[in-house]
C-alpha cells in the first residue's frame, strides 16, 4: 500500500553547522565549527516535473568544504526536518522516498575565500543511501551538476 506523502512547499534557507575530521584547538583552544547555507527547496513545480519532491542544495564557501562531511550534514538535516515538513517521524518507516530527494552539494569559493575566482567552484549531485534502522546515510557518491548560485 502507497502512503500518501503530506508536505509543506516551500523555499527554506538556514546555516548549518559542521565540524570537519582534525579537531585540533588553536592557540586559544578554540576547534573550529564551520558552517554552510541549506536551501530546501520543498514541492517546487521544476523539481516535481523532474520527480523529486525535494532538492537539497548545501553549499560551502571556503575549504575545507563539506564533502567529507556531506552524509553526517545530509543526516542531521533529514533528521531536524522531515518530521516537521514532510510528516515523516525518523523512528519509523521513511515516508519520502529516496528517488523523490535530491541532494546537490556546491563550493562555491568564488563567493567566499577566493573572490571572482570561480575555477575551483563545482556543484555535485550527491546519491547516498538511507538505512533507516540507524536512521543514517551512508555510501555517498557524486557527480556533476549544474552551479545554482544564490
Amino acid at each position: 500500500m502507497k502512503t500518501e506523502v503530506i508536505l509543506h512547499s516551500g523555499i527554506y534557507r538556514f546555516k548549518w553547522p559542521y565540524l570537519t575530521g582534525h579537531l585540533v584547538p588553536n592557540d586559544a583552544g578554540e576547534v573550529t565549527v564551520y558552517d554552510c547555507d541549506v536551501e530546501m527547496r520543498v514541492g517546487q513545480d521544476e523539481d516535481l516535473q523532474e520527480g523529486k519532491l525535494v532538492t537539497i542544495i548545501i553549499t560551502s564557501y571556503s575549504p575545507p568544504g563539506v564533502q567529507n562531511r556531506i552524509e553526517h550534514i545530509a543526516t542531521k538535516i533529514r533528521l531536524a526536518f522531515f518530521d516537521h515538513i514532510f510528516h515523516e517521524r525518523h523512528y519509523e518507516k521513511p515516508i519520502v522516498p529516496e528517488e523523490s530527494i535530491r541532494w546537490i552539494e556546491q563550493h562555491l569559493f568564488s563567493k567566499g575565500s577566493s573572490p571572482g575566482d570561480t575555477s575551483h567552484d563545482q556543484s555535485l549531485e550527491v546519491t547516498m543511501q538511507w538505512d533507516a534502522k540507524k536512521h543514517a546515510y551512508s555510501g555517498p557518491s557524486w557527480k556533476k551538476a549544474q552551479i545554482i548560485y544564490n
